[in-house]
Parts: structure tokens; C-alpha cells; sequence
């Protein structure tokens, strides 16, 4: 159903006594935020944070959700406000109405819709013309139909799309958004697939577990679920722990038998922590047949290797700080195993970073160690002993004895940083997505002498990072980036004075640590995407998430030739990649929502 409307909507005398389901406020916002959460969550549903569409870039407004970059022409599917809906198991809504305040700059959108997901955000609920003032527009109401919003058992995420901006600066901002209905218990309803337990706990040499799924009522036909490992997996990594591909599973008619999947669990000789592997459920069918639980199920797999060697201290907690920024363990000698990341640029001893699944810290020694002496590289897996110690600011280890063990089998993905460097992020491999630009140019150097530099760097939101680029690595003396780009490196910090909680910085390991950024909107699925390890030398792993399942993916070479081609057919892919000759390459992902493209090395 469409409506066209202009001004003089307004809340009904009924539902002015009638509280609202959920309510945004905004009370206390800056306008900026990522997201930004309902006041307080009803009884029997849930409402998710308010978000951004990743067409429009967040603007401040105090007290408001706000947004530019709106589409100065039609309606473009990324430019919008959104929330979602969730009724709790056992109960259904009937969704009435949404009432909002509304408010442009002078050169923000003339118009907004709303749309919804029960028809993948199609047709516009509403239609609003929007004055050319800057004036709030309180308490505009929309009606919702009841054919379409009656029986909501599912999750439902509304939309509220903005276009015809007269400028890209111009703003569109919401406040006070509330959602008007009813949440009733379902009686007769669709039966729930959920997992028989929440978890299990095995030694790793039981070889295979099984796991059961149930169905919590009779259907006159049969149901099948996918049986998948969750994002995140948990903290084991296959085919190293564990081995497990998608399985579906299915209920006969007028049956509710549980069935089994199975994981195999492999017994190595590693002494290790114990690890989890996550599952969950996903697409039933025939689709609307039952409920797939949102619960998951967590194998912990307990280790049985024995090690006559010294206690192995998880890094988050040899890295504990107090209020001053100290270590807690300072001058302690503690032992932790991990892997090796980061470019050493020491022409004598260490100067990297160990990183376990708790976290990183920095290594030193001003000599090498062992005869002859040992070698350390990014991807090595370590056993590391060393004394607690801090230089300016910086956790790390005065490493006394190095046990080498390998190429590791875990690699750790970068974590994308959402806000300003922090404790936390020291000696961690994380990611300012960007779109970056520098703040002075004329810092990239490609003259300099020095062991290092400085360069700042200024985000969309007008956060400052600072880049620290040493000499031995490849980004050094590298020229400053042709266009908005995002950085890749270890959290780093240089802090002279008590307390020790500022000069955070983010230290790069390599030039291909800074990468362009298309000034393109690229389509939603290319947030999931990431491959690993990269460089890599015989198995490249792409992967591209739910929404990137079926995507066309073809390996590209330097003179434009597809030298592989494939279909990611599951969220995780691996690729052989030992036949290709040393260089870089280019992988395109193609969906129906577009195209993204990547690069990697192959050594």
C-alpha cells in the first residue's frame, strides 16, 4: 500500500493515551553515532538500535539520529534510517502505526518513504513531502497496514528512505520515533528448530560428537533446517581442531524425532586452551513452515596434550593495566604462546607483536636469541618467556627464551575500529576502515632518515589517528596516497608521562597496509568480505559471508587475465593458490548486488 502525503500529520487522541511499543528519544545523542538504542525494550519483543544505511554518512545533531549524503535524485536503496522488530518466541504483534519528529537542513531531502521488509522494502508504506524550511515536523504519524503488519511473528526492519537532497552536505534528521501496537501470545503458531542443548563439553580425542536438533511440534509436512557454523565460529579453527561442512537436517511429517549433525573433533599433539566451535540454524523450508531458534550450540573442546614446560599465561592477562596505565604484572616473568605479527625492525634481536584469542602484546630484546639465532616472522607460532616490562606507555615483553613452533595454524583477522585508538588496542592487528585522508600531506616524507615519522590522519567523523611508520619496512619513505584510503596495522602507543593513557597510534607493518578506498558506494555484502592469510603461498581463504554465499568469484592478474574462477558456495572458501606465479592479483566478487573487488599476493 502507497500514501502521498504532505504536511498536517499528527498522533491520534487514542494513541496519545496509548504508550508506544518502543520509543527512540535519542536523549543524550550526539547525532553521530553508529547506532543508537531504543529508550527501553518491551515486554515479549525486542527493538533493535537504530542504524544508518551505508549510503549516508552520520552528522552531528544533539538529541537526534541525523545523517548527509543523502541522494540528491531518486531514491537510493543504501540512503536510509533503519530499525528492526523482533517479536520474542511464542508471541505475535499487530503493528499499527510509527509516529516521528522530522527535521532538514536547508539543503537536505525534499522527500522520504518508508518501507519495510515484508515485501524487501518494495513498495512505500508512505510518501512525504517534505516543506522547504528547516523547521521540526513533530509527531508525524504513519499508518501501517493492517493486511501486511497484523500477524508479525518474524523479525521486521523498517526503513525510512531520504532523496531529492538539494546538496550532498545537506542533513535530514529524526527524533522521538515511536512504534504503536499490540504483542499477543501465538496460539496454534508455526513450531520452533532449536538445538536439543546449548552446549557440550569434550576431551579432544572423542573424535565424533553429535549434536541434536528438535522441533517443538508436529507439521503436516516436512521441515528441513541448515545446520551452519555461526560468525563467529568460536575460538578453534578447522580442519586444524575440528572438521564440519553445512548439513541440513529434516523432520518427517507428523514427526518430531530429533535429528543429528556431527562435528569430528581432531585429537593433535599441541598443547593448547581449551577451544569452542559455534553452530547455528538457518534457513528452514519450505520457508514459513517453522521457526529457526536464534540460540546457538558451543562445543568446548578440552586439550589432553600434557607439557612438562612453564604455566602459559593468556595475554589478556599478562597485559592487565590499573587506573595510572601500568601493568599490574610489571617486572613479573610470565610465558605466553601465540602468533608473530608484524615487521621487525631490528637489525639485532626483536621488536614485534604476539597475538593470542585474547589479545597482543609487544615483544623486545636487543640481542637475538639462540644458536644460531632465532628467526621470527609474521604467521610464526611462538612459545614466548620474557619479563613484564612498559616503554612509553606500551605493554611488552623483555623476552629471556623463545620456543619456536611452526607456521601457526590460527590467523587472526584485523578488527575494524569504530571510534578513536585505544588501550585495547595495543599490539593488536586492527583497521580504520575509512575512508581516510591525510591531514597534512607533506608528513608522508619520502626523504626521511630517521628510525621513523608520524603521519595524521582524519576519518569521515573527524576522528585523528596517528600512523607510525618505521624504517626496515616497506611503507617507509612511501608517498601519501592518491585518495581516500583505510589503514591496517598494530595498535601502537608513545606516552612519556603518568597516567598512560593517550599517544595511542596505529603502526604499520608494510605499504600494502594503506589501501585506496572507491569513492564508489560498494554493494552491502563487501563489509563481510576478507581473505587470509595475505600475502599467502599455497591456500588463500575468501571469506564472504551469508550475504556473499553464490557469489561469482574470478581471480584477475596484473595484465587483466582470469586465471581462476569459481563459486563461493559456503561463507568461508579456500583456494588453492600454490600454481599461481609470485605477484599480485585481483579477485572480483560478483551477486546480483554488484561487483567488489580485492587484491592479494601470492609469495
Amino acid at each position: 500500500m502507497a500514501l502521498a502525503l504532505g504536511l498536517g500529520l499528527g498522533v491520534s487522541t487514542a494513541q496519545a493515551q496509548q504508550a508506544p511499543l518502543a520509543l527512540y528519544s535519542f536523549t543524550g545523542a550526539a547525532g553521530t553515532e553508529a547506532t543508537f538504542p531504543a529508550d527501553a525494550q518491551p515486554a515479549n519483543a525486542t527493538f533493535s538500535p537504530m542504524s544508518r544505511g551505508t549510503g549516508v554518512t552520520a552528522s552531528a545533531g544533539a538529541n537526534t539520529f541525523s545523517a548527509t549524503g543523502w541522494s540528491m535524485t531518486a531514491l537510493d536503496a543504501t540512503d536510509y534510517f533503519s530499525f528492526t522488530v523482533q517479536p520474542a518466541g511464542g508471541f505475535s504483534a499487530r503493528l499499527d502505526s510509527i509516529v516521528l519528529d522530522e527535521r532538514r537542513s536547508g539543503t537536505g531531502i525534499t522527500t522520504w518513504v518508508l518501507r519495510s521488509s515484508r515485501d524487501n522494502f518494495m513498495a512505500n508504506v508512505i510518501t512525504v513531502t517534505v516543506p522547504d524550511d528547516t523547521e521540526t515536523r513533530a509527531n508525524k504519524r504513519i499508518e501501517l497496514p493492517l493486511a501486511a503488519f497484523a500477524n508479525v511473528t518474524t523479525p521486521v526492519e523498517f526503513r525510512l528512505f531520504g532523496y531529492n537532497a538539494e546538496a550532498a552536505t545537506g542533513s535530514w534528521r529524526i527524533d522521538n520515533v515511536r512504534t504503536y501496537g499490540v504483542l499477543s501470545p501465538v496460539t496454534g503458531g508455526v513450531p520452533t528448530v532449536s538445538f536439543g542443548a546449548a552446549s557440550a563439553t569434550v576431551v579432544e580425542n572423542v573424535g565424533t560428537i553429535t549434536v541434536p536438533v528438535t522441533l517443538s511440534s508436529v507439521s503436516t509436512r516436512a521441515i528441513s533446517v541448515d545446520v551452519v557454523v555461526a560468525t563467529p565460529a568460536g575460538t578453534a579453527t578447522a580442519p586444524a581442531d575440528y572438521t564440519y561442512t553445512t548439513q541440513t537436517v529434516t523432520f518427517p511429517a507428523n514427526s518430531t524425532t530429533a535429528q543429528n549433525v556431527t562435528v569430528t573433533v581432531v585429537d593433535d599433539a599441541v598443547a593448547e586452551s581449551d577451544e569452542t566451535v559455534i553452530l547455528k540454524l538457518q534457513n528452514v523450508a519450505p520457508a514459513g513452515s517453522a521457526d529457526a531458534s536464534t540460540g546457538t550450540y558451543t562445543l568446548t573442546i578440552q586439550d589432553n596434550d600434557n607439557t612438562s614446560g612453564p604455566t602459559i599465561l593468556t595475554v589478556a592477562a599478562v597485559t592487565a593495566n590499573d587506573a595510572a596505565g601500568v601493568p599490574t604484572r610489571l617486572g613479573s616473568t610470565v610465558t605466553v604462546r601465540g602468533t608473530i605479527y608484524g615487521t621487525n625492525t631490528r637489525t639485532a634481536g626483536y621488536l614485534l607483536s604476539v597475538i593470542d584469542p585474547t589479545g597482543g602484546i609487544g615483544i623486545f630484546a636487543s640481542a637475538n636469541i639462540g644458536t644460531p639465532a632465532i628467526m621470527l616472522a609474521e604467521g610464526d607460532s611462538v612459545e614466548i618467556t620474557g619479563a613484564v616490562a612498559q616503554f612509553r606507555g606500551l605493554t611488552q615483553l623483555t623476552v629471556t627464551n623463545i620456543v619456536p613452533a611452526g607456521r601457526a595454524r590460527r590467523i587472526y583477522q584485523p578488527r575494524t575500529l569504530t571510534g578513536a585508538l585505544t588501550e585495547n588496542d595495543e599490539s593488536e592487528l586492527v583497521r580504520i576502515a575509512g575512508p581516510l585522508t591525510s591531514v597534512d600531506p607533506a608528513q608522508w616524507t619520502t626523504t626521511s632518515t630517521a628510525a621513523g615519522y608520524n603521519v595524521d590522519v582524519r576519518d569521515a567523523a573527524g576522528t585523528i589517528y596517528q600512523l607510525r611508520i618505521n624504517l626496515s619496512t616497506t611503507a617507509y619513505n612511501m608517498p601519501a596516497p592518491t585518495g581516500p584510503f583505510s589503514a591496517t596495522g598494530l595498535g601502537g602507543q608513545f606516552d612519556t608521562t603518568t597516567p598512560f593513557t593517550e599517544g595511542y597510534q596505529l603502526v604499520l607493518r608494510r605499504a600494502g597496509d594503506i589501501a585506496l578506498v572507491s569513492a564508489a558506494r560498494e554493494p552491502a555484502f563487501a563489509r563481510n568480505i576478507s581473505l587470509y592469510p595475505n600475502p599467502a603461498t599455497t591456500t588463500l581463504t575468501l571469506s564472504v559471508g551469508a550475504a556473499g554465499r553464490g557469489a561469482t568469484v574470478e581471480i584477475v592478474n596484473l595484465l587483466g587475465q582470469r586465471v581462476q574462477h569459481l563459486i563461493a558456495t559456503q561463507e568461508a572458501v579456500a583456494l588453492d593458490v600454490t600454481a599461481l606465479q609470485a605477484g599480485v592479483y585481483a579477485i572480483r566478487f560478483t551477486t546480483k548486488e554488484g561487483s567488489v573487488t580485492r587484491s592479494f599476493v601470492k609469495q
